[in-house]
């Protein structure tokens, strides 16, 4: 048989020809009726987000004309962050408990018209079981990069490593990647010296070289080669490749955090950052924003937003433990404490000499 046309080979099987001189061959649910039961098409209907008419009947959604259908443009314009999976994190966001920014030194300190919005101050406990005092919490903190020349924001998303909730956010357009750099620095140190992944690509290196040469800041996270069974560390500092999957590594980063989302897995504080997320489509089985999907697919990805950073700080996260050991404490000369102290330093010290 010469397939010229698309072509019913048998109910479920469509053979269509290609440009090549090839013929590709497209099965559907109808070829196996005894796996694949009205009951389980159903199933899938709901899974994949189907919604039911009045009649019974479903009204099939992009991902299930994609999967089932073979509609493979059926995503194109769809968004990413479905809205119900947003709904869930709406009733988190709220006020910034206050607002930071740098003072005459290196350091934060609290400001009213702070450029630092506050939503989680690092020495708040979190909620759930109690946790030793001699323990603090962890931070991760996500950067995304602009040109400070008012085109895109240049971004800081500061989430916790225990509850994976957004603690603190900075979105300005006008600051440059140096001073971007110096602020950076100073949210992680008032963030128990949070793990800092930065997009590394163009102005991320000016970022990452303010912090390291300038600031002397060392918790700063190494990307990972993750086409292997087990990722192995590479030399080099922060995200190394595109953020929104352009390539297979930048699909990585945001599809993680995609999931987060999707499954609640994470808080979301901020009121823009979550409206934010209602700005990425899926085009030709890209993820871009709306504002840039006019653009050629290799300028689609060059954007500095909320998302990016999240999905960076949630990455850094995922490396972090929990909870951290604080310094311990002095003891008063001459206490309880003190001696026994003394006590296990003589009785180390013998042990030694034995």
């Amino acid at each position: 048989m010469r397939i010229t046309e698309p072509t019913i080979v048998v109910p479920g099987v469509t053979a269509k020809p290609t440009s090549r001189g090839f013929v590709s061959v497209d099965i559907g649910p109808e070829v196996d009726p005894v796996a694949l039961t009205p009951e389980i098409l159903d199933g899938e209907q709901q899974r994949l987000g189907s919604t039911r008419n009045t009649d019974g009947s479903w009204r099939p959604s992009w991902k299930y004309r994609k999967e089932y259908l073979r509609e493979f443009e059926a995503q194109q314009g769809q968004p990413v962050f479905e809205q119900q999976w947003l709904d869930t994190l709406a009733p988190g966001l709220r006020e910034p408990a206050y607002r930071m920014d740098l003072a005459q030194g290196r350091d934060l300190a609290p400001m009213g018209d702070g450029r630092v919005a506050i939503y989680i101050q690092p020495t708040e406990p979190p909620a759930g079981p109690e946790i030793d005092a001699i323990m603090a919490r962890t931070f991760a903190i996500g950067i995304d990069v602009s040109e400070g020349v008012a085109a895109s924001n240049s971004v800081i998303e500061v989430f916790t490593a225990d509850t994976y909730e957004q603690a603190a956010e900075f979105a300005d357009a006008n600051t440059t990647p140096s001073d971007l750099g110096r602020l950076a620095a100073a949210v992680g140190r008032y963030y128990n010296n949070a793990l800092i992944l930065c997009m590394r690509r163009i102005h991320g290196l000016t970022v990452l070289r303010t912090l390291i040469d300038d600031c002397g800041y060392p918790y700063l996270w190494h990307h990972r080669w993750s086409e292997r069974m087990h990722e192995r560390r590479a030399q080099a500092l922060g995200w190394a490749a595109d953020e929104t999957g352009i390539t297979a590594q930048g699909a990585l980063l945001f599809g993680r955090w995609i999931d987060a989302v999707h499954h609640a897995e994470a808080r979301l504080h901020s009121l823009a950052c979550w409206q934010e997320h209602q700005q990425y489509i899926y085009q030709d089985g890209r993820i871009v924003h709306q504002q840039r999907a006019h653009l050629p697919k290799e300028l689609q990805g060059k954007h500095s937003d909320r998302v990016v950073g999240c999905a960076g700080a949630y990455r850094a996260a995922l490396d972090l433990p929990a909870y951290m050991a604080l310094a311990p404490r002095e003891v008063p000369v001459g206490s309880l404490a003190w001696r026994r102290q003394r006590a296990q330093e003589t009785e180390r010290r013998l042990r030694r000499k034995r």
